[in-house]
């Protein structure tokens, strides 16, 4: 019986400059300092036969956190904001059964009850 193992080779990092007094730290001009971001949500009703109000809901994609709550009635127009972590590029939306993922790449997004 041969017994073998596998040799690790050592990843030698060699540190960036660590300055003592923390006025010698340089930062880029254009480095974005904020973690998060304020999104605006269009939302356009529709005209429906009886007064429809539901809870809409502004999820992360994987619906681990809620970035807004709010009862609406269906058959009303609304400007919403709220704030997302900076990392997050999509969203999902759900009043009601409709459900829709949309983009947050804007930083205004638009939802009506009808189209995908």
């Amino acid at each position: 019986m041969i017994w073998s193992g596998c040799k690790k080779e050592l990843l030698i990092i060699e540190p960036g400059p660590n300055p003592d007094n923390p006025l010698e730290i340089v930062v880029p001009n254009d480095f974005d300092w904020k973690t998060t971001r304020d999104i605006t949500l269009e939302v356009t009703g529709i005209t429906v036969p009886v007064s429809i109000r539901n809870t809409l809901q502004v999820k992360s994609s994987d619906e681990e956190s809620v970035y807004l709550k709010n009862q609406l009635f269906m058959d009303q127009d609304y400007t919403l904001k709220f704030t997302i972590p900076s990392y997050v590029t999509e969203v999902m939306i759900t009043y009601g059964s409709i459900q829709k993922i949309v983009s947050t790449a804007p930083d205004v997004i638009y939802f009506n009850y009808l189209s995908q």
